[in-house]
């Protein structure tokens, strides 16, 4: 799972579905990890898995979830150095794709047709006061899992935490002012990433896109479990059928789907066959929208 990244879950043939070229990549949840991506089953286009590089070292994101963007954007070129793709991501990899098609807005080489976002809440919502008390979510282990792996992924749920925490949402073009910052590289990042190849992030040249790619959101259709009259850490905006993203733009999310559990289950195997169709469809809906203009 660690051995290449972006990994390669599915080629778009496996499943025996009429396949689309378009591929969809996802993005790691807070954990760190693309292990639930792996329990999905094939969805008629290739699938690739991106993790969290620092996942074993433990080495922090200065620039946050911007510095995240750019470096994923890099290697993703390994994998899909032209074309139209869709981004996505369960929580966290919901932001960072949103973030990475941000980065990605002008590039003359690759064109984010959609984002399909698993759950993921907007970051302003968790920053509103709540009339009841707030409960943090206890991670839940197997029997076998190594202590090598709680140490890692508690880590990685602690930084994504912080980040989202500290994160802007990005402005879009026409939107933003002549000069956007948040390309560049911040206080504590590598102007030399070796990813980046002297290759501009943005990639600036291409036509004028205005506003960000469409989103289609995966919500949870149950609250997590807590204790009565509390509500769980990333239940808060679990009322708002946007979870949310209204505040920031109304016009990024497209169409919202109901998908079976809560957010910390929504990749069980009660519930692996239905998400997996629910993406499939996302993704042929974002793809047909990109070919005929219309939603």
């Amino acid at each position: 799972m660690f051995e290449t990244n972006p990994s390669l879950i599915y080629d778009a043939e496996d499943g025996g579905l009429p396949s689309s070229p378009v591929p969809l990549v996802l993005i790691h949840d807070g954990g760190g990890t693309c292990f639930s991506y792996w329990c999905l089953n094939p969805i008629a286009r290739t699938l690739y898995g991106i993790h969290n590089p620092h996942y074993h070292s433990g080495k922090t994101w200065s620039g946050g979830i911007p510095e995240m963007a750019r470096h994923y954007v890099a290697l993703l070129r390994r994998v899909v150095p032209r074309g139209p793709l869709i981004l996505g991501g369960w929580s966290l990899g919901g932001l960072i794709a949103l973030e990475m098609a941000h980065v990605l807005e002008q590039d003359s080489l690759l064109r984010v047709v959609g984002i399909v976002m698993v759950d993921s809440i907007c970051p302003r919502a968790f920053k509103v006061v709540s009339d009841v008390p707030v409960v943090p979510y206890k991670q839940e282990w197997g029997p076998n899992t190594k202590e090598e792996t709680k140490i890692c992924v508690e880590r990685c749920f602690d930084e994504a935490r912080k980040m989202v925490g500290q994160y802007e949402l990005p402005v879009w073009r026409p939107d933003m002012p002549p000069t956007d910052k948040r390309d560049e590289p911040q206080a504590g990042e590598s102007r030399d990433d070796p990813l980046l190849g002297g290759r501009s992030s943005t990639g600036l040249g291409s036509s004028v896109v205005s506003g960000p790619p469409p989103v289609i959101l995966l919500r949870a259709m149950e609250s997590v479990p807590v204790p009565e009259n509390a509500v769980g850490h990333v239940d808060v905006a679990r009322d708002d059928r946007l979870l949310g993203w209204g505040e920031y733009r109304a016009d990024l999310v497209r169409q919202v789907v109901d998908i079976p559990g809560h957010h910390f289950n929504i990749f069980a195997m009660q519930h692996i066959d239905t998400v997996s169709e629910k993406l499939r469809k996302a993704c042929q809906t974002l793809e047909t929208s990109a070919h005929t203009g219309a939603f």
